[in-house]
This record gives C-alpha cells, structure tokens and sequence, in this order.
C-alpha cells in the first residue's frame, strides 16, 4: 500500500495471517431479531479489518524511529506476522494447542492461520508473556521484550477500531492514504452497535462576554 491516491496488491502470507486474526478477535455469529428471526451478523474478516490492521501498522511508525530500530526499508506488516507465526510455533511445540492445524481455511498462511481460532487467541497470549526465545524474531522485535508486548496490545485494539469505525464504508477507497477516502455507505459496525451516526452541532449562545478589569498593583 502506498502513501497516495493508489492502492497496492497485499502479500498473500500477510493478507492470510491477518484474516486469520481479526477472525479469531471478532467473529461472525448469528443473532436473534424481533420479527425477522435469527440474522448474520458480519465479522472482521467479512468487512475486510485485516486490510485496516495491515494499513496501520505499515504506516503509522515514524521515519526517526524506523532509524533507530535498523528498519528503514522493512515492512510492518510482515514481521509481525512472522511475530505470530513464533508464538504459534512455540504453542504446537509445548503440545497446548485445543485443536489440530487446519491449513485449508487461509492456505497462503503460516502456522498461525492453521490454528484453529481458540488457539490463535492463545498464541497471542503466549507471546505476550514473552514464553518463547526473542533471539530468533525478525526486526524490529528481536530482543525487544517492550515492542513485542506493546505490539500484543495493538492486535488485540485495532480489529475493534476498524470494525466499528467508519473505516469499512470507504469501499473502494479504504486502502488509499486519508485524504483520498469517500465514505460511500452507512458503516455495518455502527449497524451493529445502533450507533446512529455523529451529531455535527452549531454555536449557539453561551452567555455574555466578560470584561475583567486588571488593576495595577504597587510592589
């Protein structure tokens, strides 16, 4: 993805690896409404979040600290699929996955995506408490205790920030830089939740001016 009015193809493996997670965060489910029955209720995945998750991280870290991290030219994105992969790994090598791989769903995907969503929720667990060798990571996470915690947090906050936000009514426009972003239907997560939409308010009277007279002071 670029920072233009253009959008970019998404590597496979990457693309994959955040279906797979936004998934497991928010997934469908049915829901019972009155006078119609039970009804589909959209997840990440179907609203494309991935693609936001992808978004945000290949472009919200700074030039300076891409610097300081030796990580000028690296993508995101794909270290911290990678990052997940890791801590997938070390959940099959310690035998506590629930379920076995299934490697059909997201065929373009590692580890992660073959495990089944309980486990992909446990395997960000695991990399949060930091139970796997950092020595082995992709930068920028290599040895780096702090970032990969951080980085837990963020994939746990950023499927909600683009499922309820106004983020999948851009359509077409979503993977293109702000400034060229058209809303271009109601957003499903505001749907969802019965958010009706912002209020865009107006000044209106809020009392007269007041005029405070300063007096001077002797030192």
């Amino acid at each position: 993805m670029e920072a233009s009015g253009r959008s970019v193809t998404l590597n496979p493996y990457i693309i994959s690896t955040f279906r797979s997670l936004v998934e497991a965060i928010i997934p469908p489910h049915l829901k019972q409404k009155d006078y119609i029955g039970t009804v589909h209720v959209a997840g990440a995945q179907e609203l494309h979040v991935y693609e936001y998750v992808i978004w945000i991280l290949d472009h919200s870290i700074a030039f300076p600290v891409k610097e300081q991290f030796n990580f000028v030219n690296g993508s995101m994105s794909k270290s911290t699929a990678e990052l997940l992969d890791a801590g997938a790994a070390r959940l099959i090598q310690k035998g506590q996955i629930f379920h076995p791989l299934n490697g059909t769903a997201y065929p373009s995907g590692g580890l992660f995506s073959a495990l089944s969503p309980i486990d992909r929720l446990r395997a960000i667990t695991l990399i949060e408490r930091l139970d796997f060798n950092l020595e082995y990571l992709s930068i920028p996470y290599k040895n780096n205790p702090v970032l990969v915690r951080n980085m837990m947090d963020v994939l746990n906050e950023l499927p909600m920030f683009g499922h309820y936000s106004e983020w999948p009514a851009y359509g077409k426009t979503r993977l293109l830089s702000p400034e060229y972003r058209r809303a271009e239907y109601f957003p499903p997560g505001w749907f969802q939740v019965q958010y009706p939409g912002p209020s865009f308010g107006y000044r209106d009277f809020r009392g007269f001016l007041a005029i405070i007279q300063h007096r001077k002071v002797d030192q």
